[in-house]
C-alpha cells in the first residue's frame, strides 16, 4: 500500500443516511463444484516458497535492482505457466521502473470476450531508512504479489472465456505510478472490455481476532463487492468488511475511470505497524488468511471469466 502520513486520514461531506464503512452479514452460498476444485488447488508451501523469494530481494523499492531482479523472477514464472508476459517501462518521478503485464486468452469469439484482471503492487519501501534500506515488504506487498502468482499458477490449468490479464505494478508506494500510468495508456475499446478489476494489497497479517477481509471500492463497484461477499461465504470462512471510499492503493486510478475496481486487503490494515519498514518481515505473515482471500478472489474471478450459458 502506498506510504501513509503519521496520521492518515481525510476530511469530506458525507450525505445525509452515508455509510462509510459497514460489516456484511454472511449469507451462505453454495459452492460451485468445479470452482470448489479450482480453489483446492491453492497451495499454502507454494505460496510461502515465492512469498520467501520475493523477501529475499532485501528490497524491491522501485528504483532498485532488487525490484528489477523481482519483476524479471515474476515475468519469467508467467512466461512458464503459458501466459504472454512482458516487462512494461512506467516513469517514477525521474526514474524508470516496470510493471509486469501477463495476458491468457479466452475461448469465446473475440467480439463477445471481456476482460478479467488481477493486480497487485509488486515493490517494498523503508520509509524512515530510503531507497537503500532493507525493505523485505513481506506483507506490502510481497503477500499480493505472491498471491497473484499462485493464483497465475491455478488458472493456467482452467480455460476461461473471457480473456485474464495479470498485473504486478512498480512505482506504487511513491504514488500508484504504474497502475496511474496503465490506465492512463488504456484505449476506449480496451477500457470498456473490462468486466472487473481485483487488487490484492496486504493480504497475509491477521489484525483481527476472527479472519477478516476488508472490500473497498465504489458506487460502480458494488457488484463486484457482492461477488466477492459471495464468494466469501461460499468457499472461506472470513469475515467481511466493505467500504465505497477507496484510497491510497492501485484500484484508483480504475476507478476514476469508472472501471469496477475493489481493492482486497486484510481486516484492521491500519494496525499493522510493520510495513514500511525492515520489520515486515516472514514472521508476521498468517498463510491460512492469505489463502482465504486467495479463494475468494479466484472463485470471483472465474465466475467473472465464465459468464453463464444463455
Amino acid at each position: 500500500m502506498a506510504p501513509r502520513a503519521e496520521v492518515c486520514f481525510r476530511v469530506e461531506p458525507l450525505p445525509a443516511e452515508g455509510v462509510v464503512f459497514r460489516t456484511l452479514p454472511r449469507a451462505e452460498r453454495a459452492p460451485v463444484p468445479y470452482i470448489e476444485a479450482l480453489t483446492g488447488q491453492l497451495s499454502g508451501e507454494r505460496y510461502l516458497e515465492v512469498l520467501g523469494e520475493l523477501v529475499a530481494f532485501g528490497t524491491r523499492h522501485s528504483l532498485s535492482r532488487g525490484f528489477g531482479a523481482a519483476a524479471a523472477l515474476a515475468r519469467d514464472r508467467l512466461e512458464e505457466l503459458g501466459y504472454i508476459a512482458r516487462l512494461a517501462p512506467i516513469n517514477v518521478g525521474p526514474g524508470r521502473c516496470h510493471n509486469v503485464i501477463a495476458d491468457r486468452q479466452g475461448s469465446g469469439a473475440p467480439a463477445v470476450r471481456g476482460l478479467v484482471m488481477l493486480t497487485a503492487h509488486l515493490d517494498s519501501v523503508n520509509l524512515a531508512g530510503g531507497p537503500s534500506a532493507p525493505a523485505p515488504g513481506a506483507d506490502d506487498n510481497a503477500s499480493g504479489a505472491a498471491g497473484l502468482l499462485e493464483i497465475a499458477r491455478v488458472l493456467a490449468g482452467h480455460q476461461t472465456h473471457d480473456d485474464i490479464r495479470l498485473i504486478l505494478f512498480g512505482g506504487e508506494e511513491q504514488g500508484l505510478h504504474g497502475s496511474t500510468q496503465y490506465v492512463a495508456s488504456l484505449g476506449p475499446t480496451e477500457a470498456a472490455r473490462i468486466k472487473a478489476v481485483v487488487n490484492m494489497d496486504m493480504i497475509a497479517t491477521l489484525n483481527t481476532a476472527r479472519p477478516t477481509v476488508l472490500l473497498e471500492g465504489a458506487a460502480l463497484s458494488k457488484g463486484l463487492i457482492d461477488s466477492l461477499a459471495a464468494a466469501a461465504a461460499g468457499y472461506t470462512g472470513l469475515a467481511v468488511q466493505s467500504s465505497l471510499n477507496p484510497f491510497n492503493s492501485d484500484h484508483v486510478p480504475f476507478i476514476d475511470a469508472s472501471i469496477p475496481a475493489v481493492l482486497t486487503i486484510e481486516g484492521s490494515d491500519d494496525a499493522n505497524t510493520h510495513i514500511h519498514t525492515a520489520g515486515d518481515t516472514l514472521d508476521h505473515i498468517n498463510t491460512d488468511l492469505a489463502l482465504d482471500i486467495l479463494r475468494m478472489n479466484l472463485a470471483t474471478l472465474t465466475q467473472a471469466a465464465d459468464p453463464p450459458t444463455p
